[in-house]
């Protein structure tokens, strides 16, 4: 009897480990939202990096942002001090020929590829923002477990092959 009550208690264990990944599957709710204007964006990268942990990985995807206004260059120097200061591990890729533009900033891994990619694509722990700096910046703001793991996966994808 002890035998078989045993095999069943190792049944019903397999089970509830399975029924408990289904459940936490089944309660994400992806969750979007929608910033406009320079402000929002920017409050936007603020909160994609705000629940963030030391070593938690924060990736993206670059363009060329140094014909945008004074405003946004500002806010992405104290960015990447505030991403520093909350000890990420910052990896990014953006295109060959924008390697001046990213040379002398020590913090970040970074690699280049010569194919479209692509940009202004930031993910940190299970955010993921998007952006488009244009006549009327708009951003948007995904919280979604599933999409982000099949984007870092194509950033990992993109990383093995980009140069240095």
């Amino acid at each position: 009897i002890l035998k078989e009550y045993k095999e069943k208690e190792a049944k019903f264990e397999g089970i509830l480990s399975l029924l408990e990944q289904k459940h936490k599957i089944a309660q994400e709710k992806p969750q979007a939202e929608i910033f406009e204007g320079i402000k929002g964006v920017l409050n936007m990268l603020n909160e994609l990096i705000e629940d963030s942990k030391p070593k938690d990985n924060y990736y993206f995807f670059a363009m060329d942002e140094s014909g945008l206004n004074i405003e946004i260059q500002k806010f992405f120097e104290k960015y990447e001090a505030k991403r520093e200061s909350k000890g990420l591990i910052v990896r990014g890729i953006t295109k060959t020929e924008l390697k001046p533009l990213f040379e002398n900033r020590k913090v970040l891994k970074m690699r280049y590829v010569s194919h479209q990619i692509p940009s202004n694509i930031s993910i940190c722990d299970n955010k993921m923002a998007l952006m488009s700096w244009g006549e009327k910046p708009t951003g948007i703001l995904i919280k979604s477990e599933q999409l982000c793991k099949s984007q870092i996966e194509f950033f990992e994808s993109l990383w093995k092959t980009a140069t240095p």
